[in-house]
Parts: C-alpha cells; sequence; structure tokens
C-alpha cells in the first residue's frame, strides 16, 4: 500500500521519529501538530519512553519536550499480549526470515500490531519483513506508506 499521504488514523510513534521532530527535522516537524487532531490516534510504547529518557545527558528542558510529545498520545504498556506477539515476531523473524529481530524492534512491532496502528519510523528496513504478517510502516521521509 502507498500513497503520499497516510489514510489510516491509527499511529504508533517509534523512537527515532520523535528523535527527529525533538530536532526541528523539516520532514517530520509537521507531525506533531497532524498528531493533535482529535480524529486521529496516536500511540507510544513503554520502549519509547524507555528509549528516550534513557540519554544520560538530557536537560530538564529536553524531558519537558519529549513529555509534550509523548502528551499528545497514549502510552502501551507492554503486558503480556504483546510480550507474546513480541516473542512470535522475534521467532518467525529468525525462523522464516533468518533475522534477528531485535526485543525491541519487537515490542514495537506488536504493539503497533495489536492496536491496528500503521508504525510510523524511519527504519523500515529493522520491520520489513512483517509487511506480511500484520504490520503497517509509514516512513515519513519518502512519503510513503507500506
Amino acid at each position: 500500500m502507498t500513497g503520499q499521504e497516510p489514510v489510516f488514523n491509527k499511529y504508533l510513534v517509534d523512537t527515532n521519529i520523535v528523535i527527529y521532530i525533538l530536532n526541528g527535522v523539516e520532514e517530520v516537524v509537521g507531525l506533531a501538530e497532524k498528531f493533535e487532531d482529535d480524529n486521529i490516534e496516536v500511540y507510544f510504547s513503554t520502549i519509547v519512553e524507555a528509549e528516550l529518557f534513557s540519554f544520560h545527558e538530557l536537560t530538564q528542558e529536553e524531558r519537558i519536550k519529549i513529555r509534550d510529545i509523548l502528551n499528545l498520545g497514549e502510552i502501551v504498556d507492554v503486558d503480556s499480549e504483546v510480550a507474546l506477539k513480541a516473542a512470535d515476531l522475534r521467532s518467525l523473524s529468525r525462523k522464516t526470515y533468518q533475522r534477528k529481530l531485535k526485543l525491541p524492534d519487537a515490542i514495537v512491532a506488536a504493539t503497533a500490531i495489536l492496536c491496528s496502528a500503521v508504525l510510523v519510523t524511519r527504519n523500515i528496513e529493522d520491520f520489513y519483513h512483517l509487511l506480511n504478517h500484520g504490520l503497517r510502516i509509514w516512513n515519513p521521509f519518502n512519503q510513503q506508506q507500506e
């Protein structure tokens, strides 16, 4: 599935996209505004939250900006359902595609699938093999949706 603008109204935002928004990268700076739309549901995995806040040199101002972005959506906890789906994706990746899917990426993908949300990420290559397994991906840098 391709197109200039995503036609879905549910998005799970990956860590790299939040970092690009924070850095004012032109291709994604408008996403924060788009995510404020009441007709759009935005999700973040607790893994994304952990990754964003784990940088040891974050200033208080940066922490506030990160929290402001995360407040645009719902943070989805890693519960048993997410954990088991992530485990299935990791197993599938290894067995079917001979790929090692990192646990954080598997959790993010599982969360997107279980929320019926499009995963917004620039790291398409990490997830592309999961397109036939319920994952939908959008890379705002190429303006196409997979």
